[in-house]
């Protein structure tokens, strides 16, 4: 879809000092006009000296990351919400933000929540505006660790183009649909009793009529609903596990009714389900090892993280009671990335102290 189709919508927004959502969509999508221009010129223009492909290489990176941001104030601006955009469903921009960081960010030094530190150096044998390869070196206390990360534009140009089009589909046809009242909250509201997946297939298939969406649509709502997928088929034998598997399952339709009620702006009370004793013993364990253990939950729900299996490592090495170490083997076991992140999401719920 063309950028250009939104301009009606960002031009019409209301540019007041009440509220910033109009300066916020302009700002947006004047960025994201001048980071096509950015792309556009780094496709066509050739390059052989290396400090002209150096400038090319770090506008090109800085220039995704700039328009990422600017998707999500794009949706926020028009719409108050960011429910249209999750550009860590998409694998290849998720790992961007990582690239990013070692080569634009922090190349020279970066520090870890655990006090180790890493460099990362441009491999010059393997350089130009096709692609680049570097290595970070890692240190920390009684370890050395090298990574060599090899990188393609083409891919991560074409994955910003796809995702794009998506995000800027999905808000035009929420800008077109006139506002009404659905039944989508209601059947949500059965889901989170039952938990049933007829009543999660229909509630599907309402929301994407509703709301004019395709069904590769990364929208929130029907991430999410992918989530409660998940854990309706997720089988655990131990009740302790069966337990939290059914919570999260709670949580997840929780969330899906609070985006429903805001989309329809409708006021609603937050859906509430007791928290499962093994979630309890590890919100205990992390409260006792606080300042250790609060830091590194921050990864935890995405199993593409660099220092992912570093993190689950040291929380496993501070001796956890028999419960919380349970709940710490079904996680390093996972393989599936959404129960990864579904778990991971939980540990990331602990609230520190004041």
């Amino acid at each position: 879809m063309s950028l250009a189709q939104l301009k009606q919508y960002v031009s019409a927004s209301e540019k007041d000092e009440k509220s910033s959502n109009g300066y916020r969509a302009t700002a947006a999508f004047m960025m994201l006009e001048n980071v096509d221009l950015m792309i556009e010129r780094y496709s066509k223009e050739k390059q052989t000296e290396q400090g002209a492909i150096l400038l090319d290489v770090f506008g090109l990176l800085q220039g995704f990351f700039v328009a990422i941001d600017a998707l999500y104030d794009l949706a926020i601006g028009l719409t108050q919400y960011k429910y249209h955009i999750n550009v860590n469903s998409n694998e290849t921009l998720r790992e961007l933000k990582f690239i990013r960081n070692d080569i634009v960010g922090h190349p020279t030094h970066r520090t870890y929540e655990d006090g180790g530190t890493g460099f990362s150096i441009l491999s010059p044998e393997n350089f130009s505006k096709d692609g680049i390869s570097y290595k970070t070196y890692i240190y920390e206390k009684n370890k050395f660790e090298v990574i060599t990360k090899d990188v393609k534009f083409a891919p991560l140009i074409d994955a910003y183009h796809i995702e794009k089009d998506k995000i800027l589909s999905d808000i035009y046809a929420f800008l077109q649909r006139e506002e009404t009242k659905t039944n989508i909250p209601e059947k949500i509201y059965a889901l989170f009793e039952t938990v049933n997946d007829e009543v999660l297939e229909e509630i599907r298939q309402m929301f994407i009529s509703e709301y004019q969406l395709e069904e590769d649509s990364n929208h929130r709502f029907l991430w999410r609903l992918k989530l409660v997928e998940v854990l309706i088929h997720w089988e655990e034998t131990d009740p302790e596990l069966q337990e939290l598997i059914l919570y999260m399952s709670k949580i997840q339709s929780a969330k899906l009714y609070a985006i429903a009620m805001d989309l329809e702006k409708r006021k609603y009370k937050e859906l509430f389900f007791s928290i499962p004793p093994i979630l309890t013993a590890f919100y205990k364990f992390v409260r006792k090892h606080e300042k250790i253990a609060y830091p590194i939950l921050k990864n935890l729900n995405d199993p593409k993280h660099p220092y992912f299996q570093r993190d689950l490592i040291a929380l496993m090495s501070m001796n956890p009671n028999k419960q919380v170490m349970k709940l710490l083997r079904l996680f390093k076991d996972t393989k599936d990335e959404s129960k990864i992140y579904l778990i991971g999401s939980m540990m990331k719920a602990y609230r520190p102290r004041n």
